[in-house]
């Protein structure tokens, strides 16, 4: 093949229909689902009592909007946390992946970790022994937007450097297996960047194209940048079921009666800023510091935020047990 033909071929991806794989770990394959199948509720033993002891728990979360919409009305008493403390914080996908990683791999465990974090569903392949996935505050693509892949021009190599921000993000992931798939005669070189990175290091001509997520979706056209492929689109064309993107995981060893009133609140709170979703819409905004507009701000809670969101459903289980069955 050409580099003309596979330079075309890139820019004017075809979707591949194939069967959906078995997912590669077994645990994955026959737990997920089972331990997802049941909502979150709140029973007699949930209920902290004022006289027992508060219990505190720390939650991290990506800086993106809709992340902190999602834990708005945890952080401001909204909603009743059933004699729950709990410290916010935020930092990059990518880090609380590692951070998570880290904290699945150690043998001593320390004190001073988060309990609670947003990662990629991607990590998840390397957590899921000490991480349990929570039904609520999962980020879901779209029928016909997810992340992106964008240059300031028609690529004219078989080895494009691409920026990515983030090793373990889900949108790496399924832009290897994209490539794989459809552009075999392809070897690109990664650069791993933070997120706010992505235009930068294309329009210092330092990388080729640049992988896009959270809020940069939205932004590429005011870059001049020309789309490659919607990975989320191609995702929902092969296999007719939403991309996964990222979630909540809990620390295994909280106990299964901590963690169901965890997903419960965390339910709520999401509910709870959809409920008020000006109040809320204002002060994500704020706190990711994203420089949308009024009718792009909205737009992009409404894409990341939704049903899926509150409770993950059957077809959103299915999606994510492909994911994990990808290799990376």
């Amino acid at each position: 093949m050409s580099t003309s033909q596979s330079t075309n071929q890139l820019n004017n991806p075809a979707a591949t229909k194939c069967d959906v794989t078995e997912p590669s770990d077994a645990r994955l394959a026959n737990n997920l689902q089972a331990e997802l199948a049941e909502p979150p509720m709140m029973t007699e033993n949930s209920e902290r009592n004022a006289a027992d002891e508060v219990q505190r728990l720390r939650i991290s979360h990506s800086p993106d909007s809709d992340d902190a919409f999602m834990f708005y009305a945890i952080k401001f008493g909204k909603v009743d946390l059933h004699g729950y403390e709990f410290e916010i914080t935020s930092d990059e996908i990518d880090v609380l992946n590692q951070q998570a990683m880290v904290i699945a791999s150690e043998t001593i465990k320390a004190n001073d970790r988060p309990d609670i974090f947003a990662v990629s569903f991607h990590a998840y392949h390397y957590i899921q022994e000490q991480f349990k996935i929570l039904r609520a505050g999962a980020s879901m693509a779209g029928k016909d937007y997810g992340p992106r892949l964008v240059s300031l021009k028609e690529l004219q190599t078989d080895t494009p450097t691409i920026a990515v921000p983030g090793e373990y993000t889900s949108a790496f992931l399924v832009l290897q297996k994209y490539l794989e798939l459809n552009q075999p005669k392809i070897k690109p070189q990664y650069q791993f960047c933070s997120y706010n990175e992505v235009f930068d290091l294309l329009e210092s001509n330092q990388v080729n194209a640049s992988l896009l997520i959270h809020e940069s979706q939205l932004k590429y056209q005011e870059h001049d940048c020309q789309l490659i492929v919607d990975l989320g689109k191609w995702w929902f064309e092969k296999y007719q079921l939403q991309m996964p993107l990222g979630c909540n995981v809990i620390n295994r060893d909280l106990g299964e009666e901590t963690i169901r009133a965890i997903d419960s609140i965390l339910q709520e709170s999401i509910q709870w800023g959809l409920d008020n979703f000006e109040e809320v819409l204002d002060y994500s905004r704020r706190f990711a510091n994203n420089d949308l507009d009024d009718e792009a701000a909205k737009r992009y809670i409404n894409m990341y935020v939704n049903q899926s969101t509150v409770a993950l459903t059957e077809d959103d289980l299915k999606s994510i047990d492909i994911l994990l069955s990808y290799k990376n």
